[in-house]
């Protein structure tokens, strides 16, 4: 699975379990690097890659923020399915139980606790979920997923006119 698009679900939870947000959007991916996870319900907000720099927009507070991708790798691990790098992977304590990946941080200094793939059998991701220090929990069911090639603009992102843009690339 080198390319795809999904919709997706998301369900946020604190540490206790009760629900925190729930919400919807579509996420496209093709390896290595690049992506457009686009979440549209309950508020709408942007995070793409095109390789290099990782790009979030909140139109909501019109602002778009920049970073490099390599900075931002272990902040996220989202990009683990984005960029499938080996050296991503070292980082992780990584044991399967049927189809699902479990994955925890070697390092304690940051703020993702755990993280789990479910990967079926012909390789389609089918959810995933972190784990923060707090236990709160970001789970996400992928639906509809098609496996293949997608539109190279999805990977672009230009700022709308009089966005505030707040570049973190110096």
């Amino acid at each position: 699975m080198s390319s795809f698009h999904a919709t997706f679900t998301q369900k946020v939870t604190d540490g206790s379990g009760a629900a925190v947000q729930e919400g919807q959007g579509d996420l496209w991916v093709k390896r290595p690097n690049l992506f457009n996870w686009h979440m549209t319900q309950p508020d709408e907000s942007i995070l793409v890659s095109d390789g290099k720099t990782l790009w979030f927009y909140n139109p909501f507070v019109e602002q778009a923020t920049a970073t490099w991708l390599k900075d931002a790798t272990g902040n996220t691990p989202f990009m683990l399915i984005a960029r499938n790098q080996a050296s991503d992977w070292q980082q992780y304590n990584i044991k399967q139980d049927g189809d699902n990946f479990v994955l925890t941080p070697k390092a304690s200094n940051g703020n993702l606790k755990q993280f789990t793939i479910n990967v079926g059998r012909d390789g389609t991701i089918h959810q995933f979920s972190a784990v923060e220090q707090d236990d709160q929990r970001s789970a996400y069911q992928l639906k509809s997923q098609q496996n293949g090639a997608v539109d190279p603009s999805k990977f672009t992102f230009t700022p709308p006119q009089g966005v505030t843009i707040d570049d973190q690339r110096k």
